[in-house]
């Protein structure tokens, strides 16, 4: 079986001292997420609970442009998708005698006195520590922001938190806990895959933001002791984020970030995180390029690898035809 260096149709860049090709494939689309909506999402999850179909599309990645590396989840999520897809991962290397390597990502089971952490008291937690820090505008960021709106109930139920619920306090942040009985299960599924790097979820955002840095340094030294796997950190929230993990100690390789021209998903503002993002010493590896399919290929990649000159960028694709276009466009930029 041919390496995933030797097949990579890209150019690579380094992470610490591993070789990274500088597009990456995205695996939300294969799990069921589009970013445009239920009825789109329900079309990818017909279309991905076949196995078959997703290995065309990989085929296409990998056979046709040398897209050798892939983000992927954990087989103890809830969402059988995620299994389905790390099925197709294998067969596609069966098929094609080539090594798909990949960068998956796994959530942080966090629990506060034995119950896990609320989503929306999580938000509330993130809107209230960067009030101090942004505009007026960040409550419609918040509400308006187009990914967000993907969540089903998302603005209205958002709404209703910030009127009948409040963030967590600081004495309910000293009870913060990992559920690491969970967290090593997930991270067992992925015995047989050459994993180039574990990606910690955006739960990172609210331990960094919540000052709670200890929790993250334990866990990464448990996951590079327990595992032996390299660690980055996937966060939503650069602006607020990256300064307090600059300053910190702890070793990890890489932040996973959304970046795009549009500001999507980019907290508490576009122009903060891209501050964050210049400033910061560590790769950036530029997530929601396409702002959720709002951009352009050839407009949202030229921005990330040429305006703002970033090495690596991760892009989803929901069809054989979509990564055609994609990779085409990518390899393109790359060669201007």
């Amino acid at each position: 079986m041919k390496d995933y260096i030797t097949a990579c149709g890209f150019p690579f860049s380094k992470i610490g001292d591993v070789l990274v090709p500088r597009l990456i494939l995205g695996h939300l689309p294969f799990l069921g997420e589009s970013y445009q909506g239920s009825q789109k999402n329900l079309e990818y999850v017909a279309r991905f609970s076949d196995v078959r179909n997703t290995v065309k599309v990989l085929r296409v990645a990998v056979e046709g442009y040398g897209v050798t590396v892939t983000a992927a989840g954990t087989m103890s999520s809830e969402s059988r998708l995620t299994e389905l897809f790390l099925r197709a991962v294998k067969e596609t290397e069966r098929i094609t005698g080539i090594e798909v390597a990949v960068i998956p990502c796994v959530q942080i089971p966090l629990m506060i006195l034995g119950k896990s952490v609320d989503v929306y008291k999580r938000w509330l937690t993130y809107y209230e520590i960067e009030k101090r820090m942004a505009s007026e505008e960040l409550l419609s960021k918040y509400l308006e922001d187009p990914v967000l709106q993907c969540r089903s109930g998302w603005k209205i139920e958002f709404k209703e938190a910030l009127q009948s619920s409040k963030s967590y306090e600081a004495a309910e942040i000293k009870h913060l806990e990992i559920d690491y009985k969970r967290l090593d299960g997930a991270v067992s599924s992925l015995t047989g895959f050459n994993v180039l790097f574990l990606e910690l979820g955006s739960e990172t955002d609210f331990l960094a933001m919540t000052g709670r840095t200890d929790l993250l340094t334990t866990l990464i030294n448990h996951i590079g002791g327990r595992f032996g796997y390299r660690v980055i950190l996937g966060i939503h929230h650069a602006g607020s984020t990256i300064p307090t993990l600059e300053e910190s100690e702890m070793e990890f390789d890489s932040y996973v970030t959304p970046v795009n021209k549009l500001g999507v998903m980019m907290f508490p503002a576009a122009n903060t995180a891209l501050e964050a993002t210049r400033k910061c010493e560590k790769p950036i590896i530029a997530i929601k390029p396409l702002g959720g399919g709002r951009i352009q290929p050839r407009s949202a990649l030229r921005y990330v690898y040429k305006e703002l000159g970033l090495s690596f960028c991760m892009i989803g694709v929901g069809s054989e035809s979509e990564a055609e276009e994609d990779f085409s466009t990518a390899l393109e930029v790359l060669k201007e």
